[in-house]
């Protein structure tokens, strides 16, 4: 009997079944984690495009530039147009002694990861972060509100965003903007300003609460109010209001 033609068989067969376990052991371990860099990379480069916005909405504003176009790519998962006046974003109330509250929806640009939990949101001028189902956010790129201790002069800044249409995109985008005639609100011996955030959904009051109780803005948490933030002594409140129209994406 010629045992030859067994043991060539018998180490095709070996080979095969090794070979045939490492596609499955790189199949099974290194899939997921190719998917999970993938993600992150998507993630990443959105939050830089985020910002990229930001700072073209910046120049709307502050630069007096008219129109603004930002192309960017939308990876790995879909860019959503919020519109001031959806009645789906959260709500600014601003009031000072003796006057009445300026309330606003600031709208909102999202981006939610179609493979892993990340949502990223463009709102009042500022870019945050935050896991779907999770508590807790992080401010990624901070508004312009500020307080001038040696003036006592609190200036805010609101940045809504409107649009005619619902708004989505996957793959290339072109974010095309533009201003609407800006109003200013001077308020003299305003006292005591408070900032009222309220947002049902408590996505984003951590990151505004920590940039609204931060040394730039140095607002104090209202004690048995989560959401409401009080700065006392201010001389002069200047308020101004943007309106910056989505035309496309």
């Amino acid at each position: 009997m010629n045992e030859k033609a067994v043991s060539e068989a018998i180490g095709f067969i070996l080979i095969l079944g090794i070979v045939i376990s490492g596609i499955g052991l790189v199949t099974l371990y290194g899939y997921p984690v190719l998917v999970k860099e993938q993600s992150n990379t998507d993630v990443r480069n959105m939050e830089r495009a985020m910002i990229i916005i930001q700072n073209d909405m910046k120049s709307l504003c502050y630069k007096n530039v008219p129109y603004k176009e930002t192309s960017l790519q939308v990876s790995g998962g879909t860019l959503e147009v919020i519109g001031a006046t959806d009645g789906a974003t959260p709500k600014f109330s601003i009031s000072a002694d003796g006057s009445e509250p300026v309330e606003f929806s600031p709208g909102a640009l999202v981006y939610r990861s179609d493979r892993g939990n990340e949502v990223i949101t463009l709102e009042n001028g500022a870019v945050m972060t935050r896991q779907e189902g999770s508590a807790g956010s992080a401010m990624l790129a901070e508004p312009r509100w500020f307080y001038d201790n040696s003036t006592k002069t609190f200036v805010i800044y609101i940045m809504k965003i409107t649009t005619n249409d619902l708004m989505a995109k996957s793959g290339m985008a072109t974010v095309r903007m533009s201003l609407d005639t800006p109003s200013t609100l001077p308020i003299d011996n305003p006292g005591t300003v408070t900032v009222t955030y309220n947002d049902p959904s408590a996505h984003y009051s951590t990151a505004w609460r920590n940039y609204l109780t931060s040394p730039t803005v140095g607002m104090k948490q209202e004690e048995g109010f989560l959401n409401t933030y009080k700065i006392p002594n201010v001389d002069k409140l200047v308020i101004k209001e943007y309106e910056i129209e989505i035309l496309g994406i």
